[in-house]
């Protein structure tokens, strides 16, 4: 019998913004087992559980739509999954759905984000027909125009909610967002991921 493929939607909230990809990826080897998930694992003399992320979250940002591909080998119902890890997972971190994935993250293109501050938000420097950054590189700091990479942006009630490019070539980090509109005191939630149309959720 093959393993079934499964797509996890969860939130990583409150104090569980500030563990590091690394942390997060140990974490959910941890809450697998702990929940009894039949997880498949590779094969070879080092085995390791099939998992993947999408859209690793910098540290300090919050996310309501985080989404792990995992393969199990036996069946379980969705509902069974989502009440066997939330059992096993902190209040910050509540898995939504479960469901089996008819698409890949490489459909992914666009993340929405929300960034709010204390202080008023003034969204005009994004106006500008370019908006350049120091943006960083593998190769060191270099002068960006991110612009071509801001889908849309409206302002919100103390902040600014903003759909950024996603790709694997063409990420925009909402904190360059930020940065431009001189804030230092913010707080950045990711609310969806977005397939090419800029609109629809990603599944």
């Amino acid at each position: 019998m093959l393993p079934t493929p499964i797509r996890i939607k969860f939130t990583k909230t409150g104090a569980l913004q500030f563990i590091s990809h690394l942390d997060l990826n140990r974490t959910m080897k941890t809450v697998m087992i702990r929940a009894k998930i039949p997880i498949h694992y590779s094969e070879g003399f080092n085995p390791h559980p099939k998992m993947v992320f999408a859209l690793p979250l910098s540290i300090g940002a919050e996310s309501v739509c985080e989404l792990l591909d995992i393969k199990i080998d036996f069946e379980m119902t969705s509902y069974e999954i989502i009440s066997r890890l939330n059992g096993a997972l902190p209040p910050e971190m509540r898995v939504l759905e479960a469901y089996i994935p008819e698409t890949k993250f490489t459909d992914i293109k666009f993340a929405e984000y929300d960034i709010t501050a204390d202080a008023p938000v003034d969204c005009t420097p994004l106006d500008a027909e370019s908006v350049f950054v120091m943006k960083r590189t593998k190769t060191g700091e270099k002068e960006c125009d991110i612009k071509p990479m801001i889908n849309r942006y409206e302002p919100i009630p103390g902040g600014i909610r903003c759909v950024l490019s996603a790709t694997s070539t063409d990420y925009l980090n909402p904190e360059y967002i930020a940065s431009v509109l001189g804030l230092t005191d913010y707080s950045i939630m990711r609310r969806r991921v977005l397939i090419s149309d800029g609109v629809t959720e990603f599944r």
